[in-house]
């Protein structure tokens, strides 16, 4: 998963969505975030311990045998989202804590080379993301995804991205197979297997330093409703943090739709991978909020950043870091970085009535 330089404008992957359920039964995701077995509703928010902590734990490169003669940038996985020019798909969440979360994909009529060592020379597609809070563009992401045709396997190789404010970006992080990475190298990442397997583990973002994390595969043959539709022959697939063993992420993908739920970036309302007779295949509204951004209105703060360092270290003792004004939890907040004796702590206080909205 990605670290804080480098996270998605979702911060977060501490708000997610849990599907707390017996491997062997079936789910059925409702358009309202819950999901329910047996009658009972599961609240929207993984707590559960990590399953496997180490890189290890995962298949990764060395299992994989890529071969650069077999990378293909373009081409479609049973369960994964058409990788293919123009394909268009978007994801919301009404309930995320910092506003009304979208999401939109894009896969681009561009290709981005690659020379690795032991792989060879070869291209990949560039998929952009963008993502808004409360209709403003806040993130700009461009990833970097291949298919081996050996075996259908869908591989990352990296991203980069970027933070928008005031419609200007800046630069927030990147990685790239292949470059160097802390002490050793960034290795390509596997996102959805050819062949899905229960219980198969593999690592799906491969910089130690920048955006490490191993995927399981934890459930075959689901039902899932969301705003786009009902899919049949869907699996779970749980993402885990290993730089942060708390980041854990569950994500539903269904035969030829893709990505239909994602506990941090919400539910498939748009793509045009579906039939033309289902109305959320129309994806005039994906860019549209881009190109004519709204203007972020934010009020005036009437505590001072001196009065919010002092309100964060009555809740965190420590030593301030670093205070800056972001949209945290539906509000303007101070983000006071505090370090204490033993981590780094974000205490998020309110710009007009400088209560404690929370802590990171």
């Amino acid at each position: 998963m990605l670290n804080k330089q480098t996270k998605p404008a979702s911060w977060q992957l501490g708000l997610l969505v849990c599907l707390r359920v017996a491997r062997a039964a079936p789910i059925i995701l409702s358009a309202t975030g819950f999901a329910f077995c047996g009658g009972t509703a599961f609240a929207a928010e993984i707590k559960d311990p990590p399953r496997w902590t180490k890189g290890s734990d995962f298949s990764s490169l060395k299992d994989w045998n890529l071969k650069a003669e077999q990378i293909v940038p373009h081409g479609v996985n049973p369960l994964y989202y058409p990788i293919t020019p123009g394909h268009k798909h978007a994801l919301e969440r009404p309930d995320h804590p910092d506003g009304k979360y979208r999401k939109e994909t894009v896969v681009l009529n561009t290709t981005e080379d690659f020379d690795i060592r032991d792989i060879g020379k070869f291209k990949t597609a560039v998929v952009q993301e963008e993502e808004y809070l409360d209709g403003v563009l806040t993130q700009r992401t461009l990833s970097w995804l291949a298919l081996d045709k050996a075996t259908n396997n869908v591989h990352s190789f990296g991203h980069v991205s970027w933070k928008i404010e005031d419609g200007k970006p800046s630069f927030t992080g990147t990685w790239r197979a292949g470059d160097p990475d802390g002490d050793g190298v960034a290795e390509p990442g596997l996102l959805m297997p050819g062949t899905f397997k229960v219980g198969e583990r593999y690592v799906f973002a491969g910089s130690r330093s920048t955006a490490y994390g191993g995927a399981e595969n934890m459930e075959a043959g689901l039902q899932a409703t969301v705003p786009a539709g009902t899919f049949k022959g869907c699996v779970r697939v749980r993402e885990q943090g290993l730089i942060n063993l708390k980041e854990i992420n569950d994500k539903i993908w269904c035969p030829e739709a893709g990505l239909v739920s994602d506990t941090s970036d919400g539910k498939l309302i748009i793509s045009n991978a579906l039939p033309s007779s289902n109305p959320a295949s129309n994806d005039s509204s994906i860019g549209k909020l881009r190109d004519k951004p709204a203007k972020q209105k934010s009020a005036a703060a009437k505590i001072t950043a001196e009065n919010a360092k002092k309100i964060a270290l009555q809740r965190v003792p420590g030593k301030v870091t670093d205070i800056v004004i972001e949209r945290k939890k539906g509000r303007n907040v101070y983000v006071v970085e505090i370090q204490t004796d033993s981590r780094e702590v974000d205490v998020f206080v309110d710009t007009q009535t400088g209560e404690v909205v929370g802590t990171d």
